[in-house]
């Protein structure tokens, strides 16, 4: 391999900036070299810090800092320390209220709810004896003061789709979808991103990881031991001890999306000898350092823009201030809020819980609060744009065994901001980076449904439709052809529920024409409206009617008396 390099010392810093004629042989495809950081040793990470660092993660919460954790989590080492770049320690913090698993492998930071938090990766398994005991602790990111802190933290246990243990040490958050993104750590075979939505209410049942994809050819980038995603969700990296990759998001597809194309290959990263923690401090910056037991530097890697070699991107503009613009709300319930003029309509199943605003997604700097219905955003150049709230409970369409052939009537529990017409029926737009589309709900159209088994849909044309389907927010399987004959979703809803359907088109519109629902009867606990006391239930199919009978008393799906 062929190499220019460049150094230049000032003082005990130095700079390197490297090209290289090869990429990384991925899945037999050759990676381009991204040619556009440089390497810089811009501290120590010092084993009175902490020793053996395997992860970093920047502050959201105190710009400059960076949150590192080592390998020895029992007793008092049951800890996290900021340090600034340098190396120099700011803070420490001591955690509790763990269920005690000591195998951190990896940090990260993130946003939820319009709050920062810290994400801690209890998921390592070096002898593969856990299987469904991974642990991710979270907590609210204090301010990075001069004071030490205790803080107690709250935990989601998952395992892995396949029932087996897994050996991990890449834990990264997206701050676009709110969701967590796994990758285990594999001698042999091909490594494997897998995905997990954040909540905070989870309790202690264990969730299981979603497969994503596959990651490289197993040969030359089957052992990562760590990665992040940029704070703005553009930039995803995920590094091996000898290969640090990168992968670009396109407009408003999913990271699921994105971690399936070529990434690029970091050309300015150098094997470090135990190299497991890497952290963007923003869209052009990342630091990465080793897990060693001795002091260890600590690298600053800039984005120069240099193209000079492949890989290379033309530089951004020089950051300007901005008014807000609003991309998308996102419900805690898992829906999306269409906007109406100047208002925000959210919808959800009458008598569940009235949701709220979970996060929003705007133009980078813009913060919002909200005060009663009126949510407000604030630009970068602090100018204001305030939007009302408008909640809506949604009565569930009654059951019925035959299909609903639709005829714009429906709109009492259909919702869809695209609208409704006589040739495409309940219509949903293409899926592309329009954030107006999808801020609109232009992308989707919700059905409000009774309790049951099974959904068909049938598409308003002879073309298949790309589509995605979610049953509450949770997605029905991957994505799905919405055929003219008819498209069977297996829901299994014992209650009402919200059902989407979202585009997966990348052009075109589609629409929905006709829907028919099945449900079986059988045992069942209690209902909603039912339950107040936890009495035994059954489901009873009287003259082609499921009902609810519960010491002798009938009740219709949603709970009401007969």
């Amino acid at each position: 391999m062929k190499r220019i390099i460049l150094c230049i010392v000032a003082g005990l810093v130095s700079a390197t900036i490297t090209w290289a004629a090869d990429g990384l042989n991925y899945d037999g495809n050759t990676l381009n070299l991204n040619n556009d950081f440089t390497r810089t040793e811009c501290g120590t990470m010092a084993k009175k810090v902490m020793p053996e660092t395997s992860g970093f993660a920047c502050s959201r919460q105190t710009s400059g800092y960076i949150w590192a954790h080592g390998d020895e989590n029992t007793g008092s080492n049951k800890k996290i320390v900021a340090i600034q770049p340098s190396g120099t320690l700011a803070m420490t913090v001591t955690i509790s209220g763990d269920p005690g698993r000591d195998d951190w492998e990896d940090i990260a930071t993130g946003i939820y709810g319009g709050k920062n938090y810290v994400f801690i990766g209890a998921i390592g398994d070096n002898d593969l004896q856990f299987k469904d005991s991974y642990y991710i602790y979270f907590f609210e990111e204090p301010a990075i003061t001069s004071a030490s802190k205790e803080v107690s933290v709250k935990y989601i246990r998952f395992g892995y789709p396949d029932n087996k243990a897994h050996n991990t040490e890449t834990l990264m958050y997206d701050n676009v979808e709110q969701i967590f993104y796994i990758v285990d750590k594999v001698k042999s075979g091909v490594c494997t991103l897998y995905s997990l939505p954040f909540k905070t209410d989870y309790g202690t049942s264990t969730q299981t990881l979603t497969k994503v994809c596959e990651l490289g050819s197993g040969s030359k980038f089957n052992y990562c031991t760590g990665g992040d995603i940029s704070p703005d969700g553009k930039w995803m990296l995920i590094k091996s001890k000898p290969y640090t990759l990168m992968w670009e998001r396109q407009g408003s597809e999913s990271l699921s999306q994105t971690a399936q194309r070529l990434p690029v290959q970091i050309a300015a990263y150098q094997e470090e000898a135990q190299g497991e923690a890497i952290a963007w401090l923003d869209s052009t910056t990342f630091y990465t350092t080793s897990d060693q037991k001795n002091d260890v530097p600590i690298y600053q890697y800039v984005r120069t823009f240099d193209n000079g070699g492949g890989g290379g991107t033309n530089p951004p503009e020089p950051p300007t201030e901005s008014s807000p613009e609003l991309y998308e709300v996102i419900m805690n319930n898992g829906y999306n809020a269409y906007l109406s003029g100047d208002e925000l309509r959210a919808f959800y199943t009458a008598g569940e819980a009235e949701p709220a605003i979970k996060s929003l997604k705007a133009n980078e700097g813009t913060t919002w609060e909200r005060e009663g219905n009126t949510v407000t955003l604030t630009g970068t150049d602090k100018t204001t744009k305030s939007y009302t709230l408008v909640i809506e409970a949604v009565q569930p369409r009654e059951y019925t065994p035959d299909e609903i052939v639709f005829d714009g009537s429906e709109g009492s529990w259909v919702k869809c901001a695209y609208g409704w017409d006589s040739t495409k029926k309940w219509r949903f737009s293409k899926t592309d980076d329009n954030y107006e589309r999808e801020l609109a709900g232009k992308t989707h159209v919700e059905f409000f449904l009774p309790a049951c088994d099974t959904v068909v849909l049938k598409s308003m044309d002879s073309n298949e439709r790309d589509m995605r389907a979610y049953a509450n927010g949770v997605q029905i399987g991957d994505k799905v052809k919405l055929l003219k004959a008819g498209t069977t979703l297996v829901v299994k809803q014992s209650a009402p529920f919200m059902l989407t359907v979202a585009s997966a088109q990348s052009s075109g519109d589609g629409g929905v024409k006709a829907l028919r629902m099945a449900r079986k009867a059988g045992p069942s606990q209690s209902v909603r409206n039912v339950h107040s006391n936890p009495v035994q239930s059954t489901k009873v199919l009287r003259d082609g009617q499921l009902l609810i009978e519960r010491n002798g008393v009938l009740y219709d799906m949603q709970g009401k008396r007969l």
